[in-house]
């Protein structure tokens, strides 16, 4: 077949310039790197509007009603997607997205088996011509179905269409751009679509979760627009970084000291990591508000079970209460600081010696004592304010017969749930020194082990005259 033939010699002459490109990446300035990668997406835009061309005849000769004649079910196939799939070697994703557009931009097939007119002219021809994005080609064909099934003259949805591949081309927009467009020209032409709309996606929203076999607990959700609207805002508002500089506000060189505290303490996690943190922090901070459900007059309570032995050993297991995968010790360690928890103590032969303990949480008004020392988490950088913050105690609590801790203000010191898991976990200690509370690093960060003050405090102490 002469197209096969010409688009294999296409496909050749391509290898050959990429291999020729790629000796010559050395010696291209940066614009030229640039011109190459245009040249490139210009050849791209061709390649794929011929590949959703070819998908949407695919769809064509697969619809319903021609059973098992239909292309795909003929070539032993259940549906259309995985003939793509298996013939391209794209995922179902790509296959179902090239089908969509492939049938949106053809014509209807009417009586006789002839070929409708296109329903978008004018994406047709941008796509066809190198000019127009198949991801933008999509954005646009999409939002112009809507006004289409919104009962829109054909008149309307053409200025529509119109409209927006103008507005791409000669503005450059991206597909996010036009994305952004396409739905701001939507609710102008048809403001009243925005209610049914909105009762589509309401009864979509869900959030599913569950325990993992690996421990972990897993799951997903879909939010409406203005629960993720909340959602976004309060991880966004969290995560905001504090703004430090010298007293006077200008910029200022850290000196040898405070850099290498900056550099040891510094926040490695990933920005996924920080989003379950900040959700975890939030659902902890509503937990524990006031006017929270309560069961048997207590607010939101893990039940950990442990033994006494790897409470005493700082080692071992507990188990929470609800959850299969059990926590290490350290994360009771933690939770028993600060957190609303009922801790039941065993033997070795499985006797309860204990159960619960509410003295060793602070009082508010420790808390607010320890607010006004602090600042807010102790961790050096952090920007935690003390309301987001745990009561850790700096000579750990285990009971009243376990002695040195004791739920004193000289022995709390603020952290954010994060900088307190981690403290309770890895190698760094906090120690008290005349009021102020003091991190020692791992000897793999300082040898010396050298104490590092850490406090936001907003008062000093006069020394004594």
């Amino acid at each position: 077949m002469q197209t096969v033939a010409r688009l294999q010699g296409i496909a050749d002459d391509g290898r050959g310039v990429v291999g020729e490109i790629s000796t010559q990446w050395a010696g291209l300035r940066g614009d030229e790197v640039l011109e190459v990668m245009a040249a490139f997406e210009a050849v791209g835009r061709v390649v794929s509007a011929g590949q959703v061309r070819v998908a949407g005849e695919v769809g064509v000769l697969s619809r319903s009603e021609l059973g098992d004649e239909g292309l795909s079910r003929s070539q032993n196939f259940t549906s259309p997607v995985k003939l793509v799939s298996t013939v391209t070697g794209t995922s179902v994703r790509e296959s179902k997205s090239r089908l969509s557009l492939g049938r949106k931009l053809r014509g209807a097939v009417l009586l006789g088996g002839s070929e409708g007119p296109a329903p978008f002219p004018i994406v047709d021809r941008a796509m066809d011509e190198g000019v127009l994005a198949v991801e933008t080609a999509s954005i646009i064909v999409t939002r112009c179905a809507e006004l289409t099934e919104r009962g829109c003259s054909p008149d309307v949805v053409a200025s529509a269409e119109q409209t927006l591949v103008d507005e791409t081309l000669t503005k450059h927009l991206t597909a996010d751009q036009a994305s952004r467009l396409a739905i701001h020209l939507r609710e102008v032409i048809d403001p009243d679509g925005a209610e049914p709309r909105d009762e589509r996606l309401q009864q979509q929203r869900s959030l599913t979760i569950g325990q993992a076999s690996d421990g972990m607990i897993r799951g997903r959700f879909a939010l409406t627009p203005e629960q993720g609207a909340v959602w976004l805002a309060s991880i966004q508002a969290m995560q905001s970084p504090r703004v430090a500089g010298s007293p006077g506000g200008g910029p200022r060189f850290l000196s040898e000291e405070e850099f290498m505290a900056h550099t040891a303490t510094a926040d490695i996690r990933s920005q996924v990591q920080k989003n379950a943190d900040t959700i975890t922090e939030l659902i902890a901070r509503a937990a524990g508000a006031p006017d929270m459900p309560r069961l048997n007059g207590a607010t939101t309570t893990l039940n950990v079970h442990i033994t006494l032995d790897n409470i005493e050993a700082g080692h071992g297991v507990g188990w929470i209460d609800g959850i299969d995968e059990p926590v290490p010790a350290s994360t009771i360690a933690q939770l028993r600081c600060s957190s609303p928890t009922a801790v039941t103590l065993f033997n070795d032969r499985g006797a309860v010696l204990y159960h619960g303990k509410t003295e060793r949480l602070f009082t508010p008004a420790q808390n607010r004592a320890l607010a006004a020392r602090d600042g807010g988490c102790v961790w050096p950088d952090c920007d935690r304010p003390p309301s987001f913050c745990e009561t850790h105690h700096a000579d750990e609590w285990v009971s009243a017969d376990h002695p040195p801790g004791r739920t004193d203000i000289d022995n709390g010191v603020l952290l954010c749930h994060f900088h307190h898991s981690h403290l309770h976990k890895s190698s760094w200690k906090l120690i008290m020194q005349e009021g102020v509370p003091h991190l020692i690093p791992p000897r793999w960060i300082d040898i010396a082990q050298t104490p590092i003050p850490t406090t936001r405090r907003r008062t000093t102490h006069r020394p004594a005259a």
